[in-house]
Parts: structure tokens; C-alpha cells; sequence
């Protein structure tokens, strides 16, 4: 039962945000539970929100919070052992106190914890250098511009279902906590997008994929490259059953219409694959048009597509998700 609620108040050790000019959450906490028994948190702030881990007894628990600014107040709950308790702590200076309660413990435990370090007012590193049980970095596309609310994880080798989250903020910056346990981990990332109203995930290599050991923690920076970029396949179909085409000189011509999953606004030109459409399109919606050599004469072809149904020589088009044949654009083709 003590272990129980001593593990309760473990995890009251989560403050949250605060607009003052210095973060009074981020860093690391170390104090007494009733008075006797140690505790540790490392603690990251973003908004209203607190993330990070306690530590009690050697485990490491995974906790988040909210943080009422106005009132100096953590408020927390968490389940433990099938029992949820309830955990209120006050922030006074550097100092966080409080109780935890549950149904069996009503009474509560008493806890008292102080900063021992902290970070900037975002609860980013502006070091570059690794700490001890962090994972820090950056994500950038290729031109240097950050990308924000991307995110990031941390995922332990060994132990099954252990990783830790954060995003990315305005300055394409995150900071993550880890769990005090031995052992390596990795890093990625998921950059989260829509082209054409249909939600796309990317998924995120670092720039230095080697696993990290978790006590002297790591810096991974993450890149989006245009290869990187998700893509689609183009497929056609004729209009009505006298369209002659010839598939030999067939080609398309792709304007974005606003940046493609690659980032880009220039055209694209690609020809027909017999039996394969056009593969490896990046996402997007588009203006298309299409071009074919017939009898010896260049001809250019009407074209409609879901998006507008009436043909012309330039068709608005957009990808779609298809459960069978993953990110499809459909256009549909007639000769003038």
C-alpha cells in the first residue's frame, strides 16, 4: 500500500506552463515523499501541457500533467496498481508540495520537490550539446526552414513499449525526457500533411540513425528531403470507346497547384507507362495537361478528372487514398 501511493506522489512532481518569461516547470526536480523516500522528475512545459518522467524506487514512469498559472497549480491523475489517484501539487518558487489521493488513501501522501536545473522558456536546448537521460535536435527541410508540429520519438531497444514523445515547436526545435532505465535507444519522427484535403504521414530518419545510450543522452537532427516526399501513381482511363490514343508518345504535364509533398511549385513532365500509368508522382493537387503524337501529328488531349468533371486541355486534379491501390489520381482522357 505505501509502495502505492509513495509511487503516487512520484508522479505529482508535474508542473506545467507558465507565461512568464522564464519556464518555472522545465528541468529536473529532485525531493522527499513523506519525508523519507526520494523522488525525481525531468519535466518539459508546452503551454498548459507537462510531460516528461519520475523516478521512485529505480522505475521510471512516464508522466503528464496540466498546470493552471493563475492558481500556481499541478493538477494530476494517474492509474496505478488499478487504482486511480489524484494528485494536486502548488508551486512556490522553485519548490513544488502537495498531496496525492485515491480511494484508498484518502488521507494522501505528502510530497516536496525543488528544481535542481532547467532549461529555456520553451524547454528547448539552445547548447546543441547532449544531456544526460534528453533527446534534443531539430527538424529542417532541405533549405534550412524549420518544420514545426512534427512528431518526435525516442524508442528503447530492449524494452517493449517504452518511448517517449515531443513536437517540434515554431523553430522546428524539440526536447524530449527519457526514462532512467539502462539500454540504448532510437530516434524518428512523423511529419503529418494533407494534399487535396487527404491526410499523409511521412515517416522521419534522422541524420544520425546509430542508437544512443540513454544516460549521456543525444542531439538528432532530422531533414526532410524531397525524396523523402510521398508519392502517387496516375491512372487513366478513356472517356468513351473511340478515344484513340498512342501510349508510346502519351506524357502529362503536372502544375502544382500550391507546393507538392516535395515542397515545390515547378512543373513536371512525365510520360506514360504501359500498364503502370505514371508511378511515383509526389502528392498534391494539380493542374494537368496531356500531350500525345497521333498519325504523326502532336495532339493535345482533353482531360477531365474527379475533381472536374467537365474536360478540358488543363484539369484541376487531387490525389485520394484508395485501400487497395494506396495515393491514386484519376483522369480521364478524350481527343479534341
Amino acid at each position: 500500500m505505501i509502495h502505492a501511493q509513495l509511487l503516487t506522489l512520484a508522479f505529482l512532481a508535474l508542473p506545467a506552463a507558465s507565461a512568464a518569461p522564464t519556464d518555472p516547470i522545465s528541468g529536473s526536480w529532485k525531493g522527499l515523499l513523506n519525508g523519507f523516500y526520494p523522488l525525481e522528475a525531468i519535466l518539459t512545459l508546452k503551454g498548459n501541457k507537462v510531460t516528461g518522467v519520475t523516478r521512485f524506487a529505480k522505475i521510471d514512469f512516464p508522466v503528464t500533467g496540466t498546470f493552471n498559472a493563475q492558481k500556481n497549480l499541478v493538477t494530476y491523475t494517474f492509474v496505478f496498481a488499478n487504482k486511480t489517484s489524484t494528485v494536486n501539487l502548488s508551486l512556490k518558487g522553485n519548490t513544488l508540495s502537495g498531496t496525492s489521493k485515491n480511494k484508498t488513501n484518502v488521507k494522501g501522501d505528502t510530497m516536496t520537490m525543488t528544481r535542481v536545473s532547467s532549461t529555456t522558456a520553451t524547454g528547448m536546448s539552445t547548447t546543441g550539446k547532449a544531456e544526460p537521460y534528453i533527446m534534443t535536435g531539430t527538424v529542417r527541410d532541405e533549405k534550412g526552414k524549420s518544420i514545426a508540429d512534427v512528431e518526435v520519438f525516442a524508442d528503447h531497444t530492449a524494452f517493449y513499449n517504452m518511448n517517449a514523445l515531443g513536437k517540434t515547436d515554431a523553430q522546428g526545435r524539440y526536447r524530449i525526457a527519457l526514462a532512467h532505465q539502462p539500454g540504448t535507444w532510437n530516434a524518428g519522427a512523423y511529419l503529418r500533411q494533407q494534399f487535396g484535403g487527404e491526410p499523409v504521414e511521412v515517416r522521419l530518419s534522422p541524420d544520425d540513425d546509430t542508437p544512443f545510450d540513454g544516460s549521456k543522452g543525444a542531439v538528432r537532427n532530422f531533414t526532410y528531403k524531397a525524396s523523402d516526399a510521398p508519392v502517387g501513381k496516375v491512372y487513366t482511363s478513356i472517356a468513351h470507346s473511340n478515344v484513340e490514343l498512342d501510349y508510346d508518345t502519351l506524357e502529362f504535364t503536372f502544375t502544382p497547384d500550391g507546393p507538392n509533398a516535395a515542397g515545390s511549385t515547378a512543373p513536371l513532365t512525365r510520360k506514360f507507362v504501359f500498364g503502370s500509368g505514371v508511378p511515383n508522382v509526389p502528392l498534391g493537387r494539380y493542374k494537368v495537361s496531356a500531350t500525345q503524337v497521333l498519325n504523326g501529328v502532336k495532339q493535345q488531349l482533353l482531360l477531365s478528372s474527379r475533381l472536374q468533371k467537365e474536360a478540358s486541355t488543363d484539369v484541376l486534379a487531387a490525389f485520394t487514398h484508395d485501400s487497395h491501390y494506396g495515393e491514386t489520381l484519376e483522369l480521364f482522357l478524350s481527343n479534341p
